[in-house]
């Protein structure tokens, strides 16, 4: 199946729509094939697992052709509906099942249908010699196998399902798809005709689910019984790679900031327009040391220092670029961002609270906002500076790859949005009788990608901007990647 690509999805109200669900909507869970289908015609995934393809089918077609008989109500061979069937039917249906195959094929059902509620069931396929690790397992291994609806495996089984779907005559379909549908058991899975065949069992039998009503209590009794008979597998994803050689580069980073700076004290001690560039450039050095200071490289704190380097590297750019729009936006800058710091000092002092060992000093925060001039002359501007946001302001500038390929990333995990939880959060259980769910990884062995060297990357970006206005010596220059 060949996937959608971003341009395939149509742009609505602010959200991509997947080409899929312009056409038709997801099936509910109780309807998919592993959580929904797969349990009720687990039982036949047993026989075909233990007898192979060949065999299984053959087998599994002269018992589907009794039932047809005992239940001619059928329209699919669902466990739940045949343990609905009155114990004499259901004896009888057992009796041809035995006459078919090994009682230890279907014996690891009893360690979910146990004889205190199924027990027909459990008597006729209960195997003393069979232990329960043993049912289990082979619970789980056929599980594992059959939990891609797509596989060769799971096809067989639907193949079934869609065959006892055809005797019960209550599935009609085109004279040409029937006949090439009669041909999926005479033909190997290697046939060039079974990439057509496969999809066509595949969607023919999903059709089916429209009609069926799936039976809750059945499966939350196969999915209770079977996540509790096993442990947890976890396994987690750790990208670390040796921790980076940082020294040379940080030495030259100060070794340029002090001379931008040497250069301001020396000879524009009073440039606004210096100031601020330098000021974005130092802060962004700052939170490169402490990526390497602390070894966030692997982390999520990592990631928000690669965001911001980014977000002040397109404001530079930015600012740069409207210089020419502004009478003084440097200084429009600078007031915009002391204004947030008085809407947070105004709000703390009107609601009359103490905040008592907070790291947010109201006090020295007030100070700053009126250290340059009176505070009662500042506004507080709760919209974006120069009214566009960070994507806005990274395509006027040339750097909407930029955005869309690193930002919009490293922003997910500064605003705790599930797909950055789950990066870096929770741990993947490779049982499939817990349905491959995740758990909380509250030992923190996930570990990601290391951020350095795209870290490394803008800031040297943020270098070049400096450099192409003020210049740099030779030997203190950094050529970006």
């Amino acid at each position: 199946m060949e996937h959608s690509k971003l341009s395939d999805h149509k742009f609505k109200k602010g959200k991509f729509i997947a080409p899929w669900n312009e056409l038709m909507s997801e099936l509910d869970k109780e309807a998919s094939w592993y959580h929904g289908r797969l349990p009720e015609y687990f039982w036949l995934a047993l026989i075909l697992d233990y007898y192979g393809r060949e065999d299984g089918l053959i087998k599994c077609y002269k018992i589907l052709k009794k039932m047809r008989q005992l239940a001619p109500h059928f329209s699919t061979p669902r466990l739940s509906q045949i343990f609905e069937l009155n114990d004499e039917v259901q004896k009888e249906l057992y009796s041809v099942v035995l006459d078919t195959v090994s009682s230890e094929v279907i014996a690891p059902l009893t360690t979910i249908f146990t004889y205190s509620k199924y027990p027909c069931f459990a008597t006729t396929f209960c195997v003393a010699g069979l232990s329960v690790d043993e049912r289990i397992n082979k619970i789980s291994c056929v599980m594992k196998k059959s939990s891609d609806h797509q596989t060769h495996f799971s096809t067989d089984i639907r193949f079934v399902v869609l065959y006892f779907e055809l005797l019960s005559r209550k599935l009609h379909m085109p004279k040409e798809v029937f006949n090439l549908i009669l041909e999926y058991p005479s033909l190997s899975h290697d046939d060039e005709k079974m990439r057509i065949i496969r999809p066509t069992i595949r969607s023919a039998e999903l059709a089916q689910t429209a009609i069926e009503q799936y039976n809750e209590n059945y499966l939350n009794l196969f999915w209770e019984e079977v996540s509790r008979m096993s442990d947890c597998k976890l396994f987690f994803v750790d990208l670390t790679e040796d921790i980076p050689d940082t020294e040379d580069y940080l030495t030259q980073a100060k070794s340029i900031l002090s001379y931008y700076s040497e250069l301001m004290i020396s000879s524009r001690p009073l440039d606004n327009k210096m100031l601020v560039l330098l000021g974005i450039a130092t802060y962004s050095y700052k939170r490169l040391l402490e990526l390497v200071k602390h070894q966030l490289f692997f982390t999520i704190s990592g990631r928000s220092i690669a965001r911001v380097l980014i977000e002040n590297y397109i404001m530079m750019k930015y600012l740069l670029q409207e210089e020419a729009n502004h009478k003084d936006i440097w200084t429009e800058y600078q007031y915009y961002g002391i204004g947030q710091y008085k809407l947070i000092v105004e709000r703390i002092r009107e609601s009359g609270k103490e905040l008592p060992n907070s790291h947010v000093l109201v006090d020295y925060l007030d100070i700053l906002v009126g250290e340059y001039k009176n505070k009662e002359f500042i506004d507080m501007d709760t919209s974006y500076f120069d009214k566009k946001n960070v994507r806005e302001k990274a395509i006027s500038v040339g750097e909407k790859e930029l955005f869309g390929f690193y930002y919009d990333y490293d922003s997910a995990f500064e605003h705790g949005l599930w797909g950055a939880i789950r990066e870096s959060s929770l741990v993947k259980c490779n049982s499939p009788a817990h349905q491959y769910h995740c758990v909380p990884d509250i030992e923190n062995h996930q570990k990601m990608k290391s951020v350095w060297k795209d870290c490394l990357n803008t800031m040297n970006k943020i270098f070049i901007v400096l450099e192409d206005i003020y210049g740099c010596p030779a030997h203190l220059r950094i050529e970006a990647e």
